[in-house]
């Protein structure tokens, strides 16, 4: 379990050697921060620093920074350099009652408030221009509770949680990013490897710490509404969530892949694998995941399993095999080790990445794949991928204590490009295509959209992020958000 005083005191390190500011705006100050006159910076030591900011933090729940602040630019900085923005003040929050205050002071402000926990949004919804961003960087705790059960904070990163976790032999379902934040991925729903088995992450919450946008602490559990909405619904709409207490599940013994390739694909074979792919990703036991990876002419698809081979699996692999160029099929008994090859780019970059639609079986796309496969394979730098879903995740249980609305189907897709800084022709190619993609599945009727990869572009989005749930959503938004103070571009209305 993770010392809180020494949790803090790395996380304030962290940002003060990335430049973090000098000087504070103490939550009692009366003055604006247009208002506030512009002093010269006093030279001082990143030690000496991080004990200011500590005692800040301690004293007064919350400290706010704004773009005087000598390096905030840096501090404002998110995954996604492409949808950059610039808020006015950035709270750095301690605790539930550092949220409520920084809530009721955006309030007095008429500010609007995002929330950033892993700042993974890809649409950058956990910022916003001119308004307040509440910073959670400082509550990224793990408590173990009884019965397994453990309490995280929001900001926790997937990496960080899964170091904690996994030499006690135990797992949460959750996704395989490293520096996503647990907060942002639960409250949108949460898959990755073991969700077929154990459910979506949001599935497992047992109870939450919520503060709403009216400023007031709330503690949820059972059948409460806000843990419906929360499961699902709760990504910058009404609220902001402290701390989560989830349920665990034993590690695994083993994890083990299956990696098949093939390079040089027209449209026609990349069909023929995808059709085959489709055929047996829904038959697979819980304990399986598998992606189809089609990056321009190049395809990957990864097969996991956690348990024992089943015969859908090996006739699966038997059968792609044949119309792939290379193989290669590992088991790991070192989960930990097995699951870092998974995490992916961990710092700053350029790009555009959007659900595609979700999928119950191929003839959901058959009206426009070929359009789709045709475009990919003649661009490269595009990537289109589909992910199993299904198993748990499609459980009634699960389906009526939460407010995630697409439960009944079997496979997730995703649009993906990159650029880098200056590739400026490069990168308005990819995104004429990308829309264009976009518009292709929207007008075959793949309308449904994953909250957590979201694109500005969407059209009917409400629904295609909340389904039917949408309305019931907005209730609970009129009834704990009532000014709309916490709120982005696709926040609840």
């Amino acid at each position: 379990m993770k010392n809180l005083q020494e949790d803090r005191r790395k996380v304030i390190k962290t940002l003060v050697l990335a430049g973090f500011g000098i000087h504070f705006v103490g939550c009692t100050s009366e003055v604006e921060p247009s208002q506030k006159k512009k002093e010269t910076p006093v030279k001082k030591e990143p030690e000496q620093i991080v004990e200011e900011i500590e005692e800040e933090v301690k004293s007064n729940n919350v400290v706010y920074l704004t773009q005087e602040d000598e390096q905030f630019a840096e501090l404002a900085t998110y995954f996604n350099k492409f949808t950059q923005k610039s808020p006015a003040i950035i709270a750095l929050v301690s605790n539930a009652e550092g949220v409520s205050e920084a809530i009721l002071h955006a309030k007095e402000l008429d500010l609007p408030v995002s929330v950033k926990s892993g700042g993974h949004s890809f649409e950058q919804f956990s910022s916003n221009n001119g308004g307040m961003v509440i910073n959670m960087s400082l509550l990224n705790t793990i408590k173990w509770k009884e019965n397994n059960e453990v309490e995280i904070g929001p900001a926790c990163l997937l990496k960080e949680m899964y170091d904690e976790l996994l030499p006690k032999q135990r797992i949460l379902p959750a996704g395989s990013c490293g520096t996503v934040g647990v907060g942002g991925i639960t409250l949108g729903g949460g898959y990755g490897f073991f969700a077929r088995k154990y459910g979506l992450t949001c599935d497992n919450i047992i109870s939450a710490t919520f503060i709403d946008g009216n400023g007031e602490i709330h503690e949820v559990s059972g059948d409460h509404e806000l843990m419906w909405a929360l499961k699902g619904g709760g990504n910058g709409n009404f609220g902001v969530v402290s701390s989560f207490r989830f349920k665990t599940y034993p590690t695994p013994q083993h994890f083990s892949y299956t990696r098949l390739k093939a390079k040089k694909l027209d449209g026609e074979r990349a069909k023929l694998l995808l059709e085959t792919w489709f055929e047996y990703g829904q038959l697979l036991p819980g304990s399986c995941f598998s992606a189809f990876v089609l990056n321009g002419k190049s395809l990957t698809i990864l097969i996991t399993n956690f348990e024992s081979s089943t015969p859908i699996l090996e006739e699966m692999i038997e059968a792609l095999t044949k119309l792939c160029d290379t193989v290669t099929s590992k088991r790991n008994t070192d989960i930990a080790g097995a699951l870092r090859n998974y995490y992916g780019i961990q710092y700053p970059i350029y790009f555009k990445n959007a659900s595609a639609g979700y999928y119950s079986k191929f003839s959901d796309v058959e009206g426009c794949i070929d359009q789709v496969l045709e475009k990919v394979v003649s661009t490269p730098g595009l990537i289109y991928q589909v992910n199993t879903l299904g198993g748990a995740i499609n459980l009634d249980e699960n389906k009526t204590q939460s407010s995630y609305p697409h439960r009944s189907f079997e496979y997730l897709s995703e649009l993906q490009t990159y650029w880098s800084e200056g590739q400026d022709q490069k990168r308005d190619n990819y995104l004429k295509e990308f829309e264009y993609i976009q518009n292709l599945f929207y007008e075959n009727g793949n309308r449904a959209q994953y909250r957590n990869y979201p694109s500005i572009g969407f059209k009917d989005w409400e629904t295609a992020y909340f389904g039917d749930n949408y309305e019931r959503l907005q209730a609970i938004k009129r009834k704990y958000d009532r000014d709309n103070t916490v709120r982005h571009p696709q926040s609840i209305q």
